[in-house]
């Protein structure tokens, strides 16, 4: 849903101007980072309530109702992901999804009394998908610039917001402010739920097949509607693994197995966990004491022209919305094209040159086989083809794909150059004559 499609139902209040910033500085996402020493929590304690927070306001000379930061905040908001954690102790809240799949994110208050006083309790929350680990800016747009290069269309999102029903009776003013980044305002005395989805894997940021995947997060930042404050009042976050076709549910699965084999183990003696662990369909969010680090947006340039940004300060004023609802942003800063490549090995080839591991199956097959094509390209896909299922390739008359939206189209060297490590399709091969007929079809 892009923010020219919501804006029709979701034009702003009317005020003089909604401001946030998100600074160039690099900052530090450790996960370790988010809490001090004394505040990290042991894995029986995983959302352990931090302590007082400082106590700033708002002066009233700005014409509306002085709202105050109290030293109870950071426990009167709550995010829950409806999303499976996993069972491996110590790792804090850690959500297992589907890639592409959206899965409902509901935000509410945890008391009756609340502490935020303005205006009709609305405050404005940014839901992104950002690097956990201590990466800078720089590094942070590399790796989403590469990302985005590999992707089937230039319009593809990290992070997207279902327009359900049940979503926008609760939400208003929905902004797609970045590709990993949404904005809505919500009324903090009432529930609200999203559905979110996220469409990148942890490994997809290296062409180099076994490379660890990086580390992702979910963050939530949550600002006062009214105080022009730039600094959130309630930041939490739950770290996240992505999986492909249902992986997540089979990481669950082999998760309690290993658990139960382990529990089997102890009561025969050996040492083991003895009480069973229990699979949670929710993930609550951890809240965070640093308020002050800077998350990295990222546009493309493809939709800014030549601009791509990340951490820099945008204003939006009601002049600055357009009749279809979507935000005209002002570049202040600008980072050099030289420095957006995407990373390289010391032994970096061309992406001509780059292997490209796909998965394939049947229609009646329920296992993958794996399809490695020793380039990007068209000849290298039929080679595999022809390699797997040994079929000539001089046989291979035609091969199509089709899209989720079952869109026909025919293969060739740009849209295999697209493909990423570990994507999926099923396998259809159609004989007629002399000639074969094959078609994957995206999953």
């Amino acid at each position: 849903m892009g923010a020219s499609s919501c804006g029709g139902s979701y034009q702003g209040d009317t005020r003089d101007q909604i401001r946030m910033v998100y600074d160039q500085s690099c900052y530090d996402l450790s996960l370790s980072g988010y809490l001090k020493d004394e505040q990290r929590s042991t894995p029986d304690s995983t959302y352990e309530d931090p302590e007082e927070g400082d106590i700033y306001h708002r002066s009233p000379s700005s014409g509306a109702e002085e709202f105050h930061h109290s030293t109870s905040v950071s426990d009167s908001i709550q995010y829950s992901l409806e999303a499976s954690m996993s069972l491996r102790p110590g790792e804090g809240p850690m959500a297992y999804l589907n890639r592409g799949q959206f899965y409902a994110m509901t935000l509410s208050q945890t008391n009756s009394s609340s502490s935020l006083h303005q205006p009709r309790g609305k405050v404005r929350s940014v839901i992104m998908v950002v690097f956990g680990e201590d990466k800078c800016r720089d590094e942070q747009l590399k790796n989403w610039k590469y990302w985005h290069s590999r992707q089937h269309t230039a319009k593809q999102r990290v992070l997207d917001i279902a327009d359900y029903k049940e979503s926008f009776s609760t939400i208003g003013n929905v902004e797609e402010i970045a590709y990993n980044a949404v904005s809505f305002t919500w009324d903090i005395s009432e529930e609200a739920k999203v559905f979110i989805s996220v469409n990148c894997l942890s490994t997809d940021f290296s062409s180099q097949k076994g490379v660890k995947g990086m580390p992702l997060i979910i963050q939530i930042d949550t600002y006062s509607y009214n105080s022009g404050s730039r600094r959130p009042i309630h930041r939490a976050f739950s770290q996240i693994k992505v999986f492909c076709d249902k992986g997540a549910e089979r990481k669950l699965r082999d998760e309690e197995k290993k658990h139960l084999r382990r529990r089997v183990k102890g009561k025969n003696g050996s040492s083991g966990p003895g009480s069973p662990l229990k699979r949670t369909d929710g993930t609550l969010f951890k809240t965070m004491t640093d308020l002050d680090a800077q998350p990295v947006l990222f546009i493309p340039d493809v939709h800014f022209g030549n601009l791509q940004r990340a951490g820099q300060v945008f204003a939006l004023n009601t002049e600055e919305v357009d009749r279809n609802g979507s935000v005209t942003v002002k570049r202040l800063s600008c980072v050099a094209e030289e420095d957006l490549c995407p990373p390289q090995s010391k032994k970096s080839k061309l992406d001509y040159e780059r292997k490209v591991l796909l998965y394939v199956r049947k229609e009646c097959d329920e296992v993958f086989d794996a399809l490695m094509l020793q380039s990007p390209t068209l000849k290298a896909l039929m080679e595999a083809i022809s390699e797997k299922y040994a079929l000539p390739v001089d046989k291979m008359a035609k091969v199509y794909q089709k899209s989720k939206k079952g869109v026909l189209v025919n293969m060739d060297d740009n849209i295999v150059q697209h493909y990423s490590n570990e994507d999926t399709f099923t396998l259809s091969i159609e004989s007629s004559a002399d000639s074969l007929r094959v078609t994957l079809s995206e999953l």
